[in-house]
């Protein structure tokens, strides 16, 4: 059995939430306020969970505006003896001809006009059945099928402590040797031994002598005080019963503490952390549950990146056999180290409400498009499934220099949250349809498109006839050779109809919320060229130092000869630095600084003028980009101008 499907209604950020999950893994990416949290609490809330956290629906659980919450979760793949735990409860379903049962969980919650001490009382109830029609469900019933949950940032030595109820005491006590009364009776005996033992210690039995004799001026004659020092279990194991043999047991577990390595006691919280865990695990695994979950908040809190690989890799692998049924295990990350290593398939995109399987079938993304992400996609690049928009380059130009460009335009990329990935390659198209969900480009789907602008930043990739090596073209740097002929202008001279499909081919994975804008002219350096910097990148080409005003008047030619000494060189990478610099110097305005005394008047009249210089700047910059460049950041940057 594994919970197949959650849908919530009116709690917190969802509106309405409809997803379906793995049978095993199930990594939670977005940035923050996406819903990560908020789906965990869903279920938590529903199935309760076994630490014994005392959960309570409380008034900020409804959305906005509303007085009513529900949640259903469906449960899948029953065995015979969970159908019959849950006989009175269960849905019978046609699937491919075959009726199977079905578990449906529903939590109901509404908002009252009752207070009580001030606070508007909640009512809320939890019952069975496709369209929550079925009886209410029992607290047994809710027992077996709470979950394992470890909340973020959680105080993992804590967790390992000797105390009442400690996890410690939980995973000893359901070792398969205590489930033996031999092998109880023999610990207790060797408690109880030393029990006798301690009492014995002088240090021990003359204090309680001398406490006796100070209580002896404060009794009464006929009832004498007579202290004892009371100890776990006593010193007689024939004097306990059955229930009493379990609470001494209990008692005696409650008082270990676990540490993770003899040699050093004291650790970081990283390996407590990582201690923890693997406790939660090995209990999950002793008490050989019909319904294992696992449900971790940033399983990443205090783990460095190869010891979150390492974890990631138990739960993925080392977890199940062919007796026990495999763990399903919910995790919520804001590691791109995890988002990078894990299974494509089991991640689940969160973005404002929304959750988007990665999984085939769910997006545009092509079955050997899974092998090549799981291989390519880094941890650099993993950054996209925590970005508000994305911006997908082919190259260390544009990666560059974009922040740069997009900061002195009063767009910062940082402040509004998007994220460059540059795939140093064309398979951008590959990264692309992960945003693209599957058989819902039409604008009536729009509600259904991840709400995350992403673009892709590409060349033209058509030369200029004057940039191919022939007879009488001092401006050539290009063999022109036979198998190339489609890059070439001159190639569609007589054939605009061939061009005009070119530029469409290289809009391909364009749609939805996926925009493909393509270079002005060439390449992303040649474009600039063409446009109105070039001067900024000839300064930061190689051989720079000569003067402008020798290049040729032509604005091809002096693109040609400038961009022929970048290519000749090798050099874009550290032209794209330099133009960096160039481009800060040149559209930074200089500001009017105040005075060490200033009226409110001159006040309000210096402020206005730095924002009609800042203005200015801006201005100037985007009249000297090329036209793809500034539609590529007002996409992703939204909502006015960072830079007022």
């Amino acid at each position: 059995m594994y919970l197949q499907r959650v849908i919530v209604e009116n709690f917190r950020i969802f509106d309405r939430l409809d997803l379906e999950l793995n049978k095993s893994v199930n990594l939670i990416v977005g940035e923050n306020n996406s819903g990560k949290t908020a789906l965990v609490d869903a279920i938590r809330y529903t199935l309760s969970s076994r630490s014994g956290d005392w959960l309570r629906i409380v008034e900020s659980d409804f959305r906005r505006g509303t007085t009513k919450f529900s949640i259903q979760l469906r449960f899948s793949d029953l065995s015979t003896q969970q159908a019959a735990t849950f006989l009175e409860h269960l849905t019978y379903e046609d699937v491919g001809g075959q009726l199977l049962p079905f578990l449906y969980v529903n939590l109901t919650a509404e908002l009252t006009e009752q207070l009580v001490r001030g606070t508007r009382q909640i009512r809320n109830d939890l019952k069975s059945g496709a369209a929550g029609e079925g009886p209410s469900i029992e607290r047994d019933a809710r027992n077996y099928l709470s979950a394992t949950y470890l909340r973020p940032l959680r105080d993992a030595e804590a967790e390992l402590s000797g105390g009442r109820n400690s996890r410690l005491a939980q995973v000893l006590n359901a070792a398969e040797s205590f489930k033996s009364a031999a092998h109880v009776d023999a610990l207790l005996t060797a408690v109880i031994t030393a029990n006798g033992a301690i009492l014995g210690n002088p240090g021990i039995s003359n204090s309680l002598d001398r406490i006796g004799l100070q209580l002896r001026g404060l009794d009464f004659a006929n009832t004498p005080l007579s202290p004892i020092i009371e100890i776990v279990g006593g010193t007689d194991l024939a004097a306990l019963d059955a229930i009493e043999r379990k609470q001494m047991l209990r008692a005696v577990l409650e008082r270990l503490q676990l540490l993770i390595d003899q040699n050093e006691r004291i650790q970081g919280l990283g390996y407590s952390n990582l201690l923890f865990m693997a406790t939660e695990l090995l209990l999950l695994e002793q008490e050989q549950d019909d319904f294992p979950m696992l449900l971790i908040e940033e399983p990443e809190a205090h783990l460095h990146p190869q010891l979150q690989m390492k974890f990631l890799k138990a739960i993925r692998e080392g977890f199940g056999g062919p007796v026990k049924p495999a763990l399903q295990s919910i995790l919520t990350t804001h590691s791109p180290n995890l988002a990078s290593k894990a299974d494509l398939e089991s991640v689940i995109l969160m973005s404002r409400g929304g959750a988007f399987p990665l999984r085939k079938g769910c997006t545009e993304l092509a079955n050997d498009d899974y092998g090549f992400l799981e291989k390519f996609l880094d941890v650099t690049k993993a950054n996209l499934f925590f970005a508000k928009a994305v911006i997908i380059v082919e190259g260390d130009g544009e990666n560059i220099l974009l922040p740069t460009i997009a900061k002195l335009l009063g767009k910062s990329l940082d402040d509004y949250g998007v994220s460059i990935v540059n795939v140093g390659s064309t398979a951008f198209a590959r990264y692309a349809r992960i945003f693209r969900r599957k058989g819902l480009d039409g604008e009536e789907h729009f509600s259904n498109w991840l709400q995350v602008p992403v673009v892709c930043v590409r060349d033209m990739d058509l030369r200029p006839e004057r940039a191919k090596i022939m007879e009488g073209n001092a401006l050539g740097f290009i063999e022109y050779k036979e198998k190339s002929a489609p890059y070439w202008e001159s190639t569609y001279a007589a054939n605009p109809a061939g061009r005009e499909a070119w530029i469409t081919r290289q809009r391909a994975p364009q749609g939805q919320n996926v925009r493909v804008e393509i270079s002005d002219n060439w390449t992303f350096e040649y474009s600039l060229l063409m446009a109105g910097l070039a001067a900024e990148v000839h300064e930061a080409a190689p051989g720079g130092d000569a003067p402008f005003a020798d290049l040729p008047a032509d604005r091809e030619e002096r693109a040609l000869a400038v961009y022929g000494r970048i290519s000749r060189d090798k050099s874009k990478t550290e032209t794209a630095y330099n133009l960096g610099i160039i481009l800060e110097r040149r559209f930074t305005p200089q500001l009017l600084v105040a005075p060490a005394v200033e009226t409110p008047d001159e006040f309000k009249a210096r402020k206005q003028e730095n924002l009609e210089r800042i203005a200015q700047k801006q201005q100037e910059l985007r009249d000297a980009l090329p036209s793809y460049l500034v539609r590529t950041i007002d996409y992703v940057t939204p909502g006015g101008n960072a830079g007022e």
